[in-house]
C-alpha cells in the first residue's frame, strides 16, 4: 500500500504570522505538525524569528527565505507530515507561484492591517497596489483566495474583494 504525503494542510496570508489565534483556532481546525514560515524580511530579523519560535509552542517550525522555500516547501508536500504555509504578505506567495511553487489550490487570507497606502477592504482587511497585483497573480494561476479572519468565518472570496478595491480607486 502506497503512503501518500501529507503535504501543506493550509496556506495562510496573515501580517502577525504566528499568534494565539494562529495556535488556538488555525492549527486545531486543520491540525499540522508544524509551520514553515517565508518572508525574507521575517528570515533576516532575528528578534521576530525567536518570538515566533516562542509563539509557534511545541510545534515545530521552519522560517525560510524566498530563496530557500520552494526547496523547503517541497520537502514538506512530500513528508508525511502536515505543514501550514504561512507568510505576512501575498506578495510572497506570487513570488513562490511565478517561481514554480505548487503549494495547493487554496490560499487563506487573514489580517492585513491598515498601513500607509493601502485601501480598507472590510475587518482586519487593508490592501495597497502591490497586494492587489499579488492576488491578481494568484487568482490567475487558477488559485482561490479565500479571505477569512477565523476558521468559521464567512469566506470571502478575491472577485468580491477586487470589485470592492476597484471601487474604491
Amino acid at each position: 500500500m502506497e503512503v501518500k504525503p501529507m503535504s501543506i494542510s493550509v496556506v495562510r496570508v496573515d501580517d502577525r504570522v504566528i499568534h494565539g489565534q494562529t495556535m488556538t483556532r488555525w492549527t486545531k481546525a486543520y491540525p499540522v505538525d508544524g509551520i514553515l514560515v517565508v518572508g525574507d524580511n521575517i528570515a533576516h530579523d532575528s528578534l521576530r524569528r525567536k518570538v515566533l519560535k516562542a509563539a509557534a509552542n511545541n510545534l515545530k517550525i521552519g522560517i525560510y527565505t524566498l530563496d530557500e522555500a520552494p526547496n523547503k516547501i517541497q520537502k514538506g508536500i512530500d513528508s508525511k507530515k502536515k505543514f501550514f504555509l504561512i507568510s505576512d504578505s501575498p506578495q510572497t506567495f506570487s513570488k513562490l507561484i511565478s517561481s514554480g511553487v505548487n503549494f495547493g489550490s487554496v490560499l487563506n487570507v487573514g489580517p492585513m492591517n491598515t498601513r500607509e497606502g493601502a485601501k480598507i477592504l472590510g475587518r482586519t482587511v487593508a490592501i495597497d497596489q502591490n497586494d492587489y497585483d499579488a492576488f491578481e497573480n494568484i487568482n490567475n494561476h487558477g488559485i482561490d483566495i479565500q479571505f477569512q479572519l477565523l476558521p468559521d468565518d464567512e469566506i470571502r472570496h478575491w472577485p468580491s474583494m477586487k470589485s470592492k478595491y476597484d471601487a474604491l480607486a
